[in-house]
């Protein structure tokens, strides 16, 4: 498992980034739309780009996916992993050069959908070299602590309590959720930022370059 203190994340060839919320296509200055350009760049083949959906705007997903093929992304598709039976998901995410993990209202409703065939399916991409592009809700299931009813992550990013589109406010929140945590540690990321995990170590800030780290204090 790639270290740099305190962060520890999955091992695996393929890159994680952890991004700030939905990327607002009219807006030509966006950091935002610098991250997804970026994000493309980590892309090792050109196999197809897989959106998975499950409890987002399908209408946001939908121009995201057509805002980052006017950036140049290879083909990309929507996967609802809700509807779709097991052996489609992973026969979609074998091959896909980027999954992205879009945003949404409902952060337990997308882990519960992955746990199973999906994230399976994105291990096995990810220790090729697939990308992880993980937005807004996307990224915070892929810490250990979830600010949601059920409180557990994903775990990808192991020990750790993400926050997007983080601002100073949010402070209190990070404590309280990390109060009864001993070892956890906090990542805020704020608008128009991300954070970026490579397979050898690497940590790299895009965008905004807005990132909090807070530590348990137990």
């Amino acid at each position: 498992m790639p270290q740099v203190s305190p962060m520890r994340w999955r091992d695996g060839s393929g890159w994680i980034i952890l991004a700030s919320g939905m990327i607002d296509p009219s807006d030509p200055d966006s950091p935002s739309l610098d991250i997804a350009a970026q994000a493309l760049t980590r892309i090792a083949r050109g196999e197809p780009l897989a959106y998975i959906w499950a409890a987002g705007d399908i209408e946001s997903a939908d121009a995201h996916l057509d805002l980052l093929e006017d950036l140049g992304a290879p083909t990309g598709f929507l996967l609802d992993i809700l509807t779709e039976d097991d052996d489609t998901i992973r026969a979609q995410l074998k091959d896909a050069g980027m999954i992205i993990l879009g945003d949404g209202s409902n952060p337990d409703r997308l882990r519960s959908a992955l746990v199973g065939a999906a994230q399976e399916a994105m291990i096995n991409a990810f220790d090729r070299d697939c990308v992880i592009l993980a937005i807004g809700a996307g990224a915070e299931i892929l810490g250990s602590i979830l600010k949601s009813p059920t409180g557990k992550g994903l775990g990808w990013v192991d020990g750790a309590c993400i926050l997007t589109d983080y601002t100073t406010q949010d402070g209190d929140t990070m404590r309280q959720m990390l109060q009864n945590a001993p070892g956890a540690y906090g990542l805020g990321i704020g608008e128009g930022s991300a954070l970026v995990l490579g397979p050898r170590g690497e940590v790299e800030v895009w965008g905004n370059q807005q990132i909090t780290v807070t530590m348990s204090r137990t």
